[in-house]
């Protein structure tokens, strides 16, 4: 049998220094003014005052799957589900992308189609929920805004229908009085650090990722930092033009954005809110960013504090429904695919390199 370990083994050793470097990402070499500049805007995080009144929770996540057919096709199916207060959601899609689509299009597509289910499902239900609720979704809100192009040459395209649910979520939402919270466990981009370096006049800027600055350079403590309000920053000049000013989003809320740690040693979460959920009124059309005073976003931190559960449980609602959406490979091609043949009345097969693992 073959044996790739010791071949490994050499060469993690004889590339180390490139590795560490890599993986740091030019962090250790961090200058002294820009560590000084992420201490000063890392807080601790307030006591925790017991809330009044319980505020009635609900939280949304969706997931997909895609399996590549013999026939060079792609079938996409996509769920999602909304749980919390005696609600049990559920909404599901499916589609199947002929061959001719380019390979480069495929994963856009699935995320414009999970996407599309949870932002209906949050349309749908910011109508129904209680006023004063809070409603959690999963990812970088303010990054999806900018970023949800439409797409061409699929015989779907999601992209005109995920804007204009957002737009009636935020009404709903800011008519209501739900707060609205955005939840992203990852996030590879260097906005923060871009905009803290530019604020304190650090120059030349160093490109780091959020996630990085704000892991290692906060000695891992529990706390969080100085909140942004994001407005056109990250929409290029096609962005402000197609979505904007076309899609109507130059009108749409504001987003208040910062990063949260809970616990000690634990791993920084993004939030994403719109500024009406701390009663703020600008609108995304209206500035590039601002720093905020850290204390107005308090009552958010207080009600995440309030969901926290633990290292794995960031949140109680969110962990929930992250579990129990996913979308295994196993159940992807035992369940789903077998049905989709049988409801369409063809033979439907996998494609020789899907089938020779199932996990």
């Amino acid at each position: 049998m073959a044996n790739f370990i010791d071949q490994l083994s050499a060469k993690i050793a004889q590339n180390r220094g490139d590795l560490v470097e890599r993986y740091h990402h030019g962090e250790i070499k961090l200058n002294d003014r820009l560590r000084a500049v992420v201490k000063k805007h890392w807080h601790r995080l307030p006591a925790l005052r017991p809330s009044r009144e319980r505020r009635p929770g609900y939280a949304i996540d969706g997931s997909n799957r895609r399996a590549n057919l013999s026939n060079g096709a792609t079938l996409f199916v996509a769920q999602g589900l909304l749980i919390g207060e005696d609600l049990n959601e559920t909404i599901a899609d499916v589609e199947i992308l002929p061959g001719t689509v380019e390979a480069a299009k495929l994963e856009r597509f699935a995320d414009l189609m999970r996407q599309n289910l949870e932002i209906g499902l949050a349309r749908d239900f910011a109508r129904q929920i209680p006023s004063g609720s809070v409603l959690y979704l999963d990812g970088a809100l303010y990054g999806t805004l900018s970023q949800t192009f439409p797409l061409e040459g699929v015989p779907r395209d999601f992209a005109s229908d995920i804007l204009a649910s957002y737009r009636e979520l935020f009404d709903q939402c800011e008519a209501r009085n739900i707060s609205l919270i955005s939840i992203a466990k990852t996030n590879r981009q260097p906005l923060f650090s871009d905009i803290l370096q530019t604020y304190e006049r650090i120059e030349p800027i160093q490109e780091i990722s959020d996630s990085a600055l704000f892991d290692e350079w906060t000695e891992r403590k529990a706390g969080f930092v100085t909140p942004v309000l994001l407005g056109q920053r990250s929409f290029s000049p096609g962005a402000k033009a197609l979505l904007l000013e076309g899609a109507n989003l130059k009108t749409a809320p504001a987003i208040i954005s910062f990063f949260i740690r809970f616990a000690d040693f634990e791993e920084p979460l993004r939030i994403d809110v719109p500024a009406f959920c701390v009663g703020r009124r600008e609108r995304l059309g209206e500035l590039d960013e601002m720093l905020m005073d850290q204390s107005a976003i308090e009552p958010i931190v207080n009600l995440l504090m309030d969901d926290y559960g633990g290292i794995e449980v960031y949140n109680a609602l969110a962990y929930v429904v992250d579990r129990e959406v996913r979308l295994s490979k196993q159940k992807m091609y035992d369940i789903y695919l077998p049905m989709v043949a049988d409801i369409l009345g063809e033979e439907i097969r996998l494609d020789r390199s899907e089938r020779r693992f199932v996990d």
